[in-house]
């Protein structure tokens, strides 16, 4: 048996035997992951078009940036009705998802598109610029999560409107903004990270998390990695994950303590 597969059986199978210690004890793993591998799961190694616990948002309901975006069931039912709430006091202002669930495979390409350049950060080539592997790890961390570490694989989080603070600050960006915080809370929605933390990714404005399936995602995915550290990825699935996998764990679990 490979490697790959041995990892694989044992990480779905401790994490079936810890469900009631990290958190989920009213839930079972059908429920959960509906006959999906949790380490899979957790790991968005899955489709979310094929998954059925996921639904396709209807720009109807909530409008969305044009391409496929996917949720939830439950996260795409609250969303819907906190949106409709926003657009009866803010008829017209713009409220748009511009990402959501995103695939092992969707945060390897961004990932590796800043490690390798293609895809500029803060207007420069990471691999022209940054030579040392960990300094480069780092910078892309700000803002953008490794595969296997990102919220956005769990069907639970998701981006509005413009993925820059500054947009939040006037305009329309701003009473999106202090909207949400005022009241996304009342939906289940929170903003995983905000300003103030002390590590971990940059503040966004724009990143909202279904928090109570989240809650129960981060715990799973932390017992994951504490009992078997590396798992989350092998040294060799994505560039630089052999320099900067020790630091997964950090900005996993250094989020907004009201999203736990």
């Amino acid at each position: 048996m490979m490697r790959s597969t041995v990892i694989k059986l044992y990480l779905s199978l401790l994490l079936t035997a810890c469900l009631p210690a990290c958190g989920a004890a009213n839930v079972d793993t059908g429920t959960l992951f509906s006959g999906t591998a949790p380490a899979d799961y957790l790991r968005g190694k899955y489709s979310p078009a094929e998954h059925p616990l996921f639904v396709r948002l209807s720009p109807q309901e909530v409008p969305t940036d044009g391409r496929p975006q996917y949720l939830r069931k439950e996260a795409a039912e609250k969303l819907s009705a906190l949106y409709r709430e926003f657009q009866k006091e803010h008829p017209g202002v713009r409220f748009q998802v511009v990402s959501s669930t995103r695939t092992w495979d969707d945060q390897k390409w961004i990932w590796e598109g800043k490690w390798k350049g293609s895809i500029l950060v803060d207007g420069q080539r990471l691999n022209e610029t940054i030579q040392e592997p960990l300094d480069r790890a780092k910078k892309i961390l700000q803002y953008s999560s490794m595969p296997g570490t990102s919220r956005h694989h769990w069907g639970t989080d998701f981006d509005l409107n413009e993925l820059y603070n500054e947009y939040y600050d006037h305009g329309e960006g701003a009473v999106l903004y202090d909207w949400m915080k005022k009241n996304a809370h009342r939906f289940g929605f929170c903003q995983p990270y905000t300003a103030g933390r002390n590590a971990g990714y940059q503040e966004e404005r724009w990143h909202w998390s279904y928090m109570p399936l989240s809650a129960q995602f981060i715990s799973l995915w932390k017992k994951l990695y504490q009992e078997m550290k590396g798992a989350i990825f092998g040294a060799d699935e994505f560039a630089g994950a052999a320099h900067a996998g020790h630091l997964a764990l950090l900005y996993v679990e250094t989020i907004n303590q009201e999203c736990k």
